[in-house]
C-alpha cells in the first residue's frame, strides 16, 4: 500500500518562509553589487559594539572584557562600551547556533567568522518578521485584514527598517522595532486580563527595549495612556494602576532583572553599578532643539527620507483630535521622541540610513496609517491614490536602500546631489 507524507505548513510559516526569501535575496543583490562583505554586517561602527558582548563574554573571559575594542577609554588601563548588551542577548540564541556550526565545521570558533557574521543577518530577519506579524495582529484588531496586511508590507518596504535589516542587521534597530511591536499587542491584554502573566509579556519587550536604546522608556507613556480619553478616564486608569500596585512591583522587578546583566558589566570596569556609558557625549541642544533637522533635514530629515511617515502623521494628527485609537498618547510619545533626538549633541546621528532612531517608533505610527488606509479603501477614486503612493514610497526606499553610502554620509558635508543620485534611476 502507498502512503505519502505532507508537510502542512501553518500561514505564518509560509508567511516567513516568503519574508526570509525577501530578506535573503536582497542581502545577496546588495552584497554582490556593492562589494559588501559579511563581515562589514556586524564590525563596522557601532555594529562591532552591539555585538562584541558575546565573544568576549562567552570566549574570552571575564577579565578581556574589560578591554573590548569598540569602546572608550575608561580610567589608565580599562575600556568602557558606550552600547549597552540589549542587541546581544537578542543575538545570542544565533550566536551560540553559530558557534555550533562553526565548531562542526571545524572553522575558527572564536566569534568571528563568515558564521558568525550571518547569523547576525539571521537573527535581524527572524525579529523583523515577528514584530511584523505582532504589528498585524494588533492592527488587524483595529482594521480590515486588507489594511493591515497593506500597512505591514509598507512599514518594511517603504521605511528604513528595511535597510537595517537587509543592509546594517548588526545595529538595534530591527531588533527594538520587534520589540515595540510585542509592546504594543500585549498592553491590550494587560488590560483585558491584569495578571502577573500579561504584565511579564508586556514589560519584558519594553524593558529590553529600553536597555537597547534608554530614550524608548518614553514608550512607557503607551502603558500609562492606552484608551485614555478624557480627564474622567485618567482618573480611571490612575485608580486602575494602584488597585494592581502588586503588578506594578513585579513589573520593576522584571525590569531590574533584565538590566541586571549590564549592571554586572559596569560593575566590573568601573566598580559602580550604574553608569552613563556615553561620558562626554549627551544632550548639548536641549535648550535649542533641531526640530527642523529631525523632520525636514536635508542629512537624514525623517519627513524627507520617510515621506510614508507624513501620511501617517496626518492620520495621528486628526486621530488625537478625536481622541481614538490612543492617537494621545501615540502624538505624545512622538513629540517627546523627536525633542529628545532633537537635543541630541549630533542630531542628526551621522552616518544614519533615514533617521535611524526612530524606526522603534514606526510601530506606533502604523496605527494611524491604518487609520488613513481603511478610510482610503472606503473610497474606490481615494484608494488608487493611495496605492500608488505607497508603490512610489516603496519604490524611493528601496533605491534608496541600495544606493546609500554610509561613508559619503560620515560627517561630509551634505549635498543635494547625493539625495537626486540615491533615488535616480
Amino acid at each position: 500500500m502507498k502512503t505519502e507524507a505532507h508537510i502542512r505548513l501553518s500561514t505564518p510559516a509560509w508567511l516567513f518562509l516568503l519574508f526570509a526569501v525577501v530578506v535573503l535575496s536582497s542581502n545577496t543583490i546588495y552584497r554582490k553589487t556593492s562589494r559588501v562583505s559579511a563581515r562589514q554586517f556586524v564590525m563596522d561602527s557601532d555594529m562591532e559594539g552591539y555585538y562584541q558582548y558575546l565573544p568576549y563574554f562567552f570566549l574570552k573571559g571575564k577579565e578581556k572584557m574589560k578591554h573590548m575594542p569598540w569602546a572608550r577609554v575608561y580610567g589608565d588601563d580599562r575600556t568602557l562600551s558606550g552600547f549597552t548588551c540589549g542587541v546581544a542577548i537578542m543575538q545570542l540564541p544565533f550566536f551560540l547556533a553559530a558557534h555550533a556550526v562553526s565548531k562542526f565545521l571545524e572553522f575558527k570558533s572564536d566569534g568571528y567568522n563568515s558564521v558568525y557574521f550571518m547569523s547576525v543577518l539571521f537573527a535581524a530577519m527572524v525579529y523583523v518578521y515577528l514584530g511584523l506579524y505582532y504589528l498585524f495582529k494588533t492592527l488587524s484588531r483595529l482594521f480590515s485584514s486588507r489594511t493591515a496586511l497593506t500597512v505591514v508590507l509598507s512599514v518594511f518596504l517603504a521605511t528604513n527598517l528595511f535597510y537595517y535589516t537587509v543592509m546594517g542587521p548588526g545595529m538595534s534597530h530591527a531588533y527594538s522595532f520587534c520589540l515595540i511591536s510585542l509592546y504594543i499587542f500585549h498592553v491590550k491584554g494587560f488590560y483585558d486580563k491584569p495578571k502577573i502573566s500579561s504584565a511579564l509579556k508586556m514589560i519584558l519587550p519594553l524593558a529590553l527595549a529600553v536597555l537597547i536604546r534608554p530614550t524608548t522608556i518614553i514608550a512607557a507613556f503607551y502603558f500609562i495612556l492606552y484608551d485614555v480619553e478624557s480627564i474622567k478616564t485618567l482618573r480611571q486608569r490612575f485608580r486602575f494602576l494602584l488597585g494592581h500596585w502588586h503588578l506594578l512591583i513585579v513589573m520593576l522587578i522584571a525590569g531590574i532583572a533584565v538590566f541586571s546583566p549590564q549592571m554586572a558589566y559596569w560593575h566590573l570596569v568601573t566598580g559602580k553599578w550604574v553608569v552613563y556609558s556615553y561620558q562626554s557625549q549627551g544632550f548639548d541642544n536641549i535648550l535649542s532643539p533641531a526640530i527642523f533637522t529631525v523632520l525636514f533635514g536635508p542629512r537624514n530629515g525623517w519627513f524627507l527620507y520617510t515621506p510614508l511617515m507624513l501620511v501617517a502623521t496626518a492620520g495621528l494628527l486628526y486621530l488625537a483630535w478625536i481622541r481614538k485609537y490612543s492617537a494621545p498618547a501615540i502624538l505624545l510619545i512622538l513629540i517627546a521622541i523627536v525633542y529628545i533626538n532633537a537635543s541630541w549633541w549630533v542630531p542628526t546621528f551621522s552616518a544614519s540610513a533615514g533617521y535611524r532612531t526612530l524606526v522603534e517608533f514606526i510601530p506606533f505610527m502604523a496605527i494611524p496609517l491604518g487609520f488613513v488606509g481603511d478610510w482610503a479603501y472606503s473610497k474606490p477614486k481615494i484608494s488608487k491614490v493611495f496605492i500608488t503612493l505607497l508603490v512610489l514610497f516603496v519604490v524611493y526606499n528601496i533605491l534608496f536602500s541600495f544606493k546609500y553610502n554610509g561613508y559619503q554620509w560620515w560627517d561630509s558635508e551634505w549635498q543635494w546631489k547625493y539625495l537626486l543620485h540615491l533615488v535616480k534611476f
